[in-house]
């Protein structure tokens, strides 16, 4: 089961429909009363200062859904996220444990961490479609622990606003490539996250350039429980080799933020993190910046182009161009709703980019467009097919029979009479007759031919 998480095979999606939500809510409630100790004290303030957020139901669903909505495990990471909270944040006020964090909360040396891009999601998913997170761990040297951990509680609760990586997990990609780190704070960071957060690490990738890394984890793996062990994946060499290991794995490694002189590249994070500051101030809803899975994105780069969203909406549109063909205008309409009802109920959007490459986003389109996109996907299947078709007749030999040349309906070249008309072969056979007396000449004539 791990390991198919770690390549993304399994699909976690559960259909959630309200009387499912409403069981899981109940069964949760119920859990957390039966839990007592020391570790409660933290959630028992919480529940105190502010009940709506600590009993809400948003923030309830994405423990839920991080633990496949199994109650009990789900009462147990609540738990530990506030009493962990607590001591990451130690001397905060009260108020501030019982909501959910903002990056003006952030000590300055946290602040600037996490805007200088350590840490950041990468702008394209696995091949899974699933979200990854990249730490480019050797680049920057924390300044305190106590930063380091604060940076990366906001993080991970900026990633626990996302109801697809609740549902479906994320990959995280630790990248030291030769950088003297230790790989205890990487772990430390991971366990953090695996006990305390509303969204799961489905698999976690260790980059070094080292080859004694490699046994190092292999050894510490020992001492993992079971659901680290399987889900800590070790790749050593050089970065060629590294990245390779990464690909085989479907994380797309041409949207590394580490450039070969090992500078970072901060065009997405920078987007990103400012649409998440919007947010928390109430001025827009979550941008759109990394699509699903199954969103049908507009425009003609090869990333829209080749998107696994835009190719299904594509091989849909094969799939229906014989029944499309041969219907009228309102048949036409109906076949390419159809086509778009598809791509909704699968949870797939039609996107388009609005503003520049800097500061824009995807937005979705309303339903109108969407069935003109689909129809703009029919008429651009009928234009490929008959060009196609075209170069087929163009490249084709002709046929029939030359005016001053015997040659066979089906020849596919133009080849001498001798050779295409074996009469003459067949005569000499027959002339040496049964005895064989002309089979000398006969067969030297059959080789010429």
């Amino acid at each position: 089961e791990a390991m198919f998480d770690v390549v993304g095979i399994r699909n976690h999606k559960e259909e959630e429909d309200d009387a499912f939500l409403n069981t899981k809510l109940a069964e949760l409630d119920q859990e957390l009363h039966k839990i007592s100790g020391s570790n409660k004290g933290a959630y028992d303030a919480a529940c105190k200062t502010n009940p709506a957020y600590v009993q809400g139901r948003k923030f309830r669903l994405a423990f839920l859904r991080s633990r496949h909505f199994d109650a009990k495990k789900a009462a147990g990471v609540i738990i530990n996220h506030f009493h962990l909270k607590q001591e990451v944040f130690a001397g905060y006020p009260l108020e501030f444990l019982a909501r959910e964090m903002k990056f003006t909360d952030l000590s300055p040396d946290a602040r600037e961490f996490v805007e200088a891009g350590y840490a950041q999601l990468l702008p394209s998913k696995d091949a899974a479609g699933r979200f990854v997170f990249f730490f480019a761990s050797g680049l920057k040297k924390y300044k305190t622990v106590e930063s380091l951990l604060q940076a990366f509680w906001y993080l991970m609760t900026c990633k626990s606003r996302n109801e697809e990586i609740q549902q479906c997990g994320h990959v995280a990609v630790v990248y030291t490539l030769g950088q003297t780190d230790r790989l205890e704070v990487g772990i430390g960071l991971y366990n953090m996250i695996v006990c305390a957060a509303g969204i799961e690490v489905s698999a976690l990738h260790w980059c070094d350039a080292t080859w004694g890394m490699r046994f190092f984890i292999s050894a510490q793996k020992l001492y993992m429980d079971n659901f680290t062990r399987f889900r800590l994946q070790a790749h050593s060499g050089t970065r060629e080799e590294v990245d390779f290991g990464l690909r085989t794995y479907g994380i797309n490694m041409d949207d590394c933020p580490v450039k070969p002189d090992n500078t970072l590249d901060t065009t997405f994070h920078n987007k990103w993190l400012e649409a998440q500051k919007q947010y928390e101030e109430n001025i827009s809803s979550p941008a759109i910046l990394v699509p699903r899975r199954f969103d049908v994105l507009f425009g003609r780069s090869k990333r829209c182009m080749q998107h696994p969203g835009t190719m299904r909406c594509q091989l849909l549109v094969e799939m229906n161009f014989e029944e499309y063909e041969g219907e009228g205008k309102v048949e036409r309409n109906l076949i390419a709703e159809k086509v778009v009802r598809i791509i909704h109920e699968s949870g797939g959007r039609f996107l388009k980019w609005e503003g520049d490459s800097t500061t824009g986003a995807w937005k979705e389109v309303d339903h109108d467009v969407a069935r003109a996109k689909v129809t703009h996907f029919f008429r651009g299947f009928r234009e490929r097919k008959q060009k196609r078709q075209k170069q087929v007749n163009m490249s084709a030999p002709k046929r029939g029979i030359d005016s001053g040349n015997k040659t066979d309906m089906n020849a596919s070249t133009s080849l001498p009479a001798k050779v295409l008309d074996s009469s003459a072969f067949y005569k000499k056979m027959r002339a040496g007759g049964m005895d064989g007396s002309n089979a000398e000449s006969v067969e030297t004539e059959s080789i010429e031919t």
